[in-house]
């Protein structure tokens, strides 16, 4: 790729303030448009979600959802479990847990998405293009105090080498944030500062299609999160995203990529290398995630997704997520055969 192409590409991806904000949708059944917050925090052992979508030309036109996981809870039903139990929290035999709150409801919300609130998870945009405050609370005492900062402008995916697949979305950026605050969770208070990714995102999302494919996803940064990664793998060969080095945002190129699998599927000795079009390589490595949570669609996309300690080459340890998302035509036992992944 040329310079002025790259060049051109850096410029594209900064997209405006109001892009933070909800955007025209059309009549498809599946148009959606969601915020997504994650967060590795390897201090206390946690991985946690915060998401909030519309989906306005369905019954249920709005939703959200709280997860919070400590350790493994490698079961496809672990949200479920969390949300029937008492506290909205599922605790295994083995003292690990999993923390989720989810909601639907009819009405298309009103507000817009810089401050926004449905079911007690209420998200403000403090400083356009900069940072975000997210509060939650619930009828069982559990509460969420967080504030982030992003640490480079939103990248589009739409700008990439390879663009967003038309039944993921029409447009979806990620950003790197620092995050601080406090979660009280079944009466006991964690205190969190470190580093996630988060998403937004607009357009058509067809699951029936979604889950015909594999989804694999790896972000990590340095604990200042001047360096940073946000992959997708939406099929094979199918690689979207970005590398950040010191303010420098490219588009990836290529991913190459393995993994082993327990016998229930969970992904293990993480060995990825990922390629940017200024041909920049991140070559990271995980062995075992320090939390774990199962989950599986109604279309039968099934998978785990966990944060852990990456190992990066010249960049140090570095928190974050990898997510590995299987179609139905894919099972545990085949995985850790290693007869497919």
């Amino acid at each position: 790729m040329t310079a002025a192409a790259i060049t051109a590409r850096e410029i594209a991806m900064v997209l405006a303030a109001s892009d933070e904000l909800r955007h025209p949708h059309d009549d498809l059944f599946n148009w959606r448009e969601s915020l997504y917050f994650n967060f590795a925090d390897a201090a206390n052992g946690l991985g946690g979600w915060l998401y909030l979508w519309i989906v306005p030309n369905k019954p249920m036109k709005s939703g959200m959802l709280v997860s919070i996981y400590k350790g493994s809870i490698d079961r496809r039903d672990a949200n479920d479990l969390a949300m029937k139990s008492p506290g909205h929290c599922y605790t295994a035999p083995n003292g690990d847990w999993v923390y989720c709150f989810k909601n639907d409801i009819e009405p298309l919300i009103e507000a817009d998405f810089d401050d926004v609130e449905l079911c007690g998870l209420h998200m403000v945009r403090t400083q356009p293009l900069k940072s975000y405050q997210i509060s939650f609370t619930d009828d069982a005492g559990t509460e969420i105090d967080l504030e982030g900062e992003f640490t480079i402008p939103p990248y589009d995916y739409a700008d990439g080498l390879h663009a967003t697949p038309h039944w993921v979305a029409k447009n979806r950026y990620h950003r790197p944030w620092q995050v601080r605050g406090a979660l009280k969770i079944a009466g006991r208070t964690y205190q969190v500062r470190t580093t996630g990714d988060t998403d937004h995102s607009w357009g058509n999302r067809d699951m029936q299609i979604f889950s015909q494919h594999t989804f694999k996803m790896w972000s990590f940064q340095t604990p200042d999160a001047r360096r940073s990664v946000s992959v997708i793998e939406q099929g094979k060969g199918l690689s979207l995203g970005f590398v950040t080095i010191d303010g420098q945002v490219r588009s990836v190129s290529n991913v190459q990529q393995t993994a082993r699998y327990t016998g229930t599927g969970v992904q293990r000795d993480i060995d990825v290398r990922i390629e940017d079009v200024a041909g920049r390589i991140v070559h990271a490595k995980m062995g075992e995630m320090f939390a774990v949570i199962g989950h599986g669609e109604p279309f039968g996309l099934w998978g785990f997704e966990g944060v852990g300690k990456y190992e990066v080459d010249g960049w140090g340890s570095c928190t974050g997520v990898a997510s590995y998302f299987w179609p139905p035509t894919i099972d545990a036992q085949s995985l850790q055969e290693g007869r497919t992944g």
